[in-house]
């Protein structure tokens, strides 16, 4: 079916363009369907640049704990979630979202096993209870790489519901424009959950998954060929968070220390080598500019045909310096920055890293004017699965509390293309980003105009491959009409 969409407004300018089947077209008659869009906005829709889709699922099912402060304040989320969801007494819970960890107290000796995971995902404490049942040692509070390996210990939901949270969770990035998600951190335990939602048919949108080095080959074998999921290629951490203080830093925090190192430079170079071997991407989660130092070093002692290969990307990218943008770009590094971190924990950076520092977190104004293709991201479910927040947050720069960081704000127009043609340029995709004759029919149409207020515009539909799959206002008894 061939199909006009007129009266609109798209970034190049033009008010129309047309498709056929999955795949954009030249506007040429005749035409099966013309569809007047009332002069709304058009873009690409967004390849997610960067989060964690089965994350975000899972925690669909886990309480929120955003607006605890006190150990009694986390039980009594946990067990209204129980409650909710009729959970036996002895079925462990997690809180997510958490600003603090609680200790002690109610929380440490409440007989139900609990759960609660710092919105950052980069720390976590476990009560008793839990403790018990996971069999882990010590006491409830972990970080980085410690917390991560015990949260692999975490009982998973049954099946059904886990089935019904991945399908959510999906039309939470459709309806928000992503039609490509990223599976930013593919671990061996998540191989079977993954090979359950293919033999389920469950995946709706695509998906691309990034695995360790040990983990590359299997993940690569396994899921060959499998429909709409790719293993993209590897995926290595080298710090933890700078709201955290575990963003490994050049210079200390305000009131001491630099942070956590989680690999060398021997080990990132090897990691690289590996990518090189494989031929495949490598991602690198690097939050500060004492990371990306080591990452950037590693990166230097390949060939550039070796570099090209792996199309290196920085994930995060917060504490960047100039030198090291400007080095980003010899080495052919993209920058995937988090500019939200402004938004819901600027205030902690300005007095974890003082003035100068927290004004220049994620750094896309210098990256910009150095000509050096960046993408932006929310590493959902850190923040929301919604692009146009990240693009918000490039431009304004705003803090929770009303301060602007206004140093490295970006026009409209360049936020826009980071999600779009960037995004899909840090992948690799030759088929979407853009809306052009014979690229995949993936766009996205606005409630507003993103360039007279960038607060408030919001996605109203979702096309991929031809096919309306979200539309504002509709539910499972009135859903989007798929043309053709």
């Amino acid at each position: 079916m061939k199909i006009l969409f007129e009266n609109c407004r798209l970034p190049s300018g033009e008010n129309s363009f047309c498709t056929e089947g999955a795949a954009f077209c030249a506007p040429l008659p005749p035409f099966d369907e013309r569809i007047d869009l009332g002069g709304a906005f058009v873009l690409p829709a967004f390849p997610d640049a960067h989060s964690h889709l089965l994350a975000y699922a899972l925690s669909l099912l886990q309480a929120d704990g955003a607006h605890c402060r006190t150990a009694q304040d986390f039980v009594a989320a946990a067990e209204d979630f129980a409650a909710a969801r009729n959970l036996e007494n002895n079925t462990l819970v997690t809180v997510k979202n958490a600003d603090v960890l609680p200790e002690g107290g109610a929380f440490e000796t409440h007989p139900r096993p609990l759960h609660v995971q710092m919105r950052s995902g980069h720390a976590g404490a476990f009560n008793a209870a839990a403790r018990n049942a996971l069999g882990i040692a010590g006491g409830g509070i972990l970080e980085e790489s410690d917390y991560i390996a015990v949260t692999g210990r975490v009982p998973l939901p049954p099946q059904k519901d886990i089935l019904a949270a991945f399908a959510s969770a999906q039309q939470d990035y459709l309806a928000h424009g992503m039609t490509t998600a990223q599976e930013g951190f593919l671990s061996r335990e998540m191989f079977e959950l993954y090979e359950m939602l293919l033999r389920e048919n469950a995946l709706t949108a695509d998906v691309v998954a990034y695995a360790s080095p040990a983990d590359y080959p299997e993940a690569a074998a396994r899921f060959a060929g499998a429909f709409r999921f790719t293993v993209g290629g590897m995926k290595i951490f080298l710090d933890g968070s700078p709201q955290q203080r575990t963003a490994f830093l050049r210079e200390p925090y305000i009131g001491g220390g630099k942070g956590m190192l989680e690999m060398d430079e021997e080990s990132v170079l090897s990691a690289c080598r590996a990518a090189v071997r494989e031929g495949t991407q490598l991602l690198a989660h690097c939050n500060g500019d004492g990371a990306a130092q080591v990452f950037l070093n590693a990166l230097a002692r390949l060939s550039e045909q070796g570099r090209r290969l792996i199309r290196p990307v920085l994930i995060h990218a917060q504490i960047i310096g100039k030198d090291q943008l400007m080095r980003m770009k010899e080495l052919d590094v993209i920058p995937s920055f988090f500019p939200a971190h402004v938004f819901y924990w600027g205030d902690i950076h300005l007095k974890n890293l003082g003035a100068v520092r927290a004004e220049h977190i994620s750094p896309a104004r210098t990256a910009a004017e150095l000509g050096i293709p960046f993408t932006l991201h929310q590493d959902t479910p850190v923040c929301p699965p919604d692009p146009l927040e990240a693009a918000r947050c490039a431009v304004l720069r705003e803090t929770s509390s009303g301060k602007r960081f206004t140093a490295e704000a970006i026009s409209v127009r360049e936020a826009l293309s980071a999600l779009t043609k960037n995004a899909a340029l840090q992948y690799g995709f030759s088929d979407r980003g853009r809306i052009a004759a014979g690229l995949r029919a993936d766009f996205v149409i606005l409630d507003g105009d993103p360039f007279s207020d960038i607060r408030n515009v919001h996605v109203k539909e979702t096309w991929m491959r031809g096919k309306c799959v979200f539309r504002a206002g509709a539910t499972a008894e009135n859903p989007p009409k798929a043309q053709g």
